[in-house]
């Protein structure tokens, strides 16, 4: 089924929600209860889920406060990514995990994986996506 699809972007965007408009605790519950779909499936499909539920595990821990967790689980699901072969979901996980060292105040960290993620992003194709105003300068 495709139904992972939209869980998995409808927990990603609860995270979201949560951390930029006003930790509304409801945004967290939604996010929680997507991961906890993705990992019901990665159960049955290691292969096509994992990355998946990491980088929601990556969102809830960031979004909970728990850095050292969160840089963790956005690496885990940017090797699970690349093994998989899912480059689109690679550059994702990359330029989630930029904004997570850009909230931190890491610089370099941040520049260097928006430019992996960039990099994705090119070689999946996906020229349109790098005309975002995000990547201004950096393409």
């Amino acid at each position: 089924s495709s139904r992972f699809i939209p869980c998995f972007f409808q927990g990603l965007a609860a995270f979201h929600m949560f951390r930029h408009q006003g930790r509304d605790t409801k945004w967290l519950r939604i996010g929680e209860s997507s991961m906890r779909q993705l990992q019901l499936w990665a159960g049955h499909s290691s292969w096509n889920f994992d990355n998946k539920f990491f980088l929601l595990e990556a969102e809830s821990h960031f979004s909970k406060g728990e850095y050292d967790r969160a840089e963790m689980k956005y690496l885990s699901a940017i090797k699970s990514s690349r093994t998989h072969r899912f480059l689109h979901e690679e550059g994702l996980s990359l330029e989630l995990l930029s904004s997570f060292y850009e909230a931190c105040e890491r610089e370099d960290d941040q520049r260097n994986h928006l430019s992996r993620a960039i990099q994705c992003y090119k070689e999946w194709g996906a020229l349109g996506l790098l005309n975002d105003s995000r990547f201004a300068g950096l393409v």
